[in-house]
Formats: C-alpha cells, sequence, structure tokens
C-alpha cells in the first residue's frame, strides 16, 4: 500500500499475508512430519519379533533335519538367525569365540576354557556345523589350543545352554548346561518353516549382543547370543535386554 507521497509502506509484522506465509511453512513441515512417523512406524512393525506359539519336539534326534536312522545322526547343518531386530544380520549362519586360560608362571601352554556359538558381522566367513548325535546337540569345534594358542583338537562336542538365566549362551566345554531342545513355531494355526532351538521355559527367543573381535573370535566381530527367558533380565539394570541387544530366532539351516 503505498503513502500519502506514492511510496509503498512496508507491510506490519503479524499481517495476513505474512501470517499465511507461516501457516503454509506449517503446514508443511507437520505433513512432513506425519509421512516421517508414519515411516517410522512401519520400519518398527518390519523389525518387530512375530508373535509365536512354541510347539516343542520329542526329545532326541529324530527331531531334527536330515535324521539318519541307521546311525542315530540329524545333520550337519548350519544354524540361521531369522526374525531378527536387527535386519544386518538376517538369514546370517553360526560362527563360534573361544576363551583362553593362560597363566604364565603355571602353565605350560595357553588352553580353551569354554566356547561359544555366535554369529558374524559379515556371512563369507568361516562357519561352525552342528549336528544331532547321543540325543543332544553336538558343534564340530576346537576343544585346545597349541603352545602357539592357536584353536585345535576340532571334535564333535556337546552344546549346552548355560545354567545362567541372565547369560544363557550357547556353549561347550561348560558343566551343568541345560539342553538344547528343539521347537516348531506357529502364528495362528500356520505352522512355520523350519525347527527352532531353545530351552527352558519352553522358549525360543534369543538376544544378540554385538562384541568387537578378540583373541578367541578369529579376528572377526561377532554377536553373542544367549536365550531369553523369565528370568533373563540383566542383573545389574533389570531391563529385560542388555544395552544394544536386539531379539531373534534360531533355526536349523537345512
Amino acid at each position: 500500500m503505498p503513502d500519502e507521497e506514492g511510496r509503498p509502506v512496508p507491510r506490519p509484522r503479524g499481517s495476513s499475508q505474512s501470517i499465511a506465509s507461516h501457516l503454509k511453512s506449517f503446514t508443511y513441515f507437520v505433513s512432513k512430519s506425519l509421512a516421517l512417523a508414519s515411516l517410522l512406524c512401519s520400519l518398527r512393525s518390519a523389525l518387530a519379533l512375530p508373535e509365536v506359539t512354541v510347539k516343542p519336539l520329542p526329545d532326541g534326534c529324530s527331531s531334527y533335519p536330515l535324521y539318519h536312522e541307521d546311525s542315530g545322526i540329524a545333520g550337519p547343518w548350519l544354524i540361521q538367525a531369522v526374525s531378527t531386530e536387527n535386519t544386518a544380520i538376517e538369514g546370517y549362519t553360526d560362527t563360534d569365540v573361544y576363551s583362553i586360560s593362560f597363566n604364565p608362571r603355571t602353565d605350560r601352554k595357553p588352553s580353551l576354557r569354554w566356547g561359544a556359538i555366535t554369529f558374524p558381522t559379515r556371512n563369507d566367513i568361516p562357519k561352525r556345523p552342528l549336528q544331532c548325535q547321543n540325543g543332544a546337540l553336538h558343534g564340530y569345534v576346537p576343544t585346545d589350543l597349541t603352545a602357539a594358542g592357536a584353536p585345535t583338537s576340532v571334535q564333535w562336542t556337546p552344546l549346552v545352554i548355560s545354567p545362567y538365566p541372565y547369560d544363557a549362551e550357547l556353549m561347550w566345554k561348560i558343566p551343568e548346561g541345560s539342553p538344547v531342545k528343539a521347537f516348531e513355531h506357529y502364528i495362528g494355526d500356520e505352522k512355520q518353516d523350519g525347527v527352532f532351538l531353545g530351552g527352558y521355559e519352553n522358549s525360543t527367543t534369543w538376544g544378540f549382543k554385538y562384541y568387537p573381535a578378540n583373541a578367541g573370535s578369529y579376528g572377526s566381530d561377532h554377536y553373542l547370543i544367549r536365550l531369553l527367558g523369565p528370568n533373563s533380565a540383566d542383573p545389574t539394570t533389570g531391563n529385560a535386554l542388555l544395552a544394544n541387544e536386539t531379539r531373534g530366532f534360531i533355526k536349523i539351516a537345512a
């Protein structure tokens, strides 16, 4: 609007034009925010662990894939991470890590104290086969170390679930562990493909937590796994999951 001398007069702040401009910007912001919220909601749904009904299979190796009646052995096969909240490892198959024991004052050489089944951060590295024999799950794993600290004495060794509910890893050379059990999964009335691993309290949900490479992981970053259940909360914090831990299932890749 010009003044009496024909000069344009600045529009006051808060005028209808300014308000309209702000409303347009606000509408654009809200629309983008709603779109982002919708996307995040979709992603959360895609990453959510499916609700399943578990059915325990009979004890013994005949419940596992590739069962050979003549030998009573099922396998060998790998195990696979499925329905994982961390989609970066979806479909990956198992590796392992071991703990080294060595006291230079008393030990002639290092020894392998215990080992645990893990999952890798990349799926193109050597894997660790498993099978069922003598009615129990076994892994083809190292059981000792050379004088130089290299893993050796690889043999079929029983795998158990650690007896500590808050740290129920899939391990070997652990006394008094709980047996690994085989399960079927159902969503509604529909049976899901495959045989799933679990254990106490009929749980088949596993926690996956990232750890960097160490002396017992063959130089590879990895995810340690632990069976989750009613008593698996972090004893320090009381939280159901450890920091940065995600959930998933483990099934036989056969």
